[in-house]
């Protein structure tokens, strides 16, 4: 992985910085995407990567803006001269009763989750497209395959993620680009402990594992769709999920 240029999204926290720092400690040229947080990990994660004979830089985006992905593509390329693996991690959560949601949430978790997935794809495909290689890995979930109460934004959004990974990974890998996605179960992030109504002893329990996940366990399976171990992984779905969904 050495020198491969890795763009992450959503790298300011949880899995997409534990992610950042898995592939600085590789020694990767990276280029992190975050919004309005995590701005001070960030950079301790680009000195870990230079520590490595790596590099890297933030770029501050909306990704759930279109114009915002492109940007961060754009510059992501302008910096290493093209991007070896693109991970779409981006993503936001929010738990509201179907019969009480509103327009502007669902817009929201669909522009982020879903939009600046695709967004970024499709800046980043001409690119590899154009030199025959690359991986894109978008991060879905769990709850894309096996729904969730409360949370019919954000599984139609990751579920949406998978319907996209798939499609995109059949046109794309006869030119040298491979799409698969990692769809975590429940992980123990910021946006678990804060933003759901998972966690709680309850929910753990229901877990074969008898715990949540760590940031890092997922880290290892993105590493491992964007190296040596995915060559042969096309639209695949991989679901590091403690036993929750089988």
């Amino acid at each position: 992985m050495k020198d491969r240029v890795v763009a992450i999204t959503g790298a300011g926290r949880g899995i997409g910085l534990a992610t950042a720092r898995r592939f600085a400690e590789k020694g990767c040229r990276l280029a992190l995407n975050h919004w309005r947080t995590g701005t001070k990990a960030l950079q301790e994660v680009a000195g870990l990567a230079r520590e490595n004979g790596g590099d890297a830089f933030l770029v501050e985006a909306d990704i759930g803006r279109p114009e915002e992905a492109a940007r961060f593509v754009r510059e992501s390329e302008a910096r290493f001269g093209g991007i070896d693996v693109l991970i779409n991690n981006a993503g936001i959560l929010r738990s509201t009763p179907t019969h009480e949601e509103t327009q502007a949430n669902w817009d929201e978790v669909i522009s982020v989750n879903l939009g600046g997935t695709w967004s970024c794809l499709r800046a980043a495909l001409p690119g590899m497209l154009e030199r025959g290689s690359g991986r894109i890995i978008n991060v879905s979930s769990e709850l894309g395959i096996i729904g969730y109460p409360t949370y019919a934004a954000y599984c139609a959004s990751k579920g949406g993620i998978i319907a996209l990974t798939k499609a995109v990974a059949k046109e794309v890998a006869p030119r040298g680009v491979l799409v698969n996605s990692v769809a975590p179960g429940p992980v123990e992030t910021d946006m678990l402990i804060h933003d759901t109504i998972e966690y709680n002893d309850e929910t753990r329990e229901q877990i074969p594992l008898r715990r949540f996940g760590r940031p890092e366990e997922i880290a290892a399976a993105i590493e491992f769709l964007a190296g040596e171990g995915g060559s042969f992984m096309v639209g695949q779905i991989l679901s590091p999920n403690g036993g929750t969904a089988i």
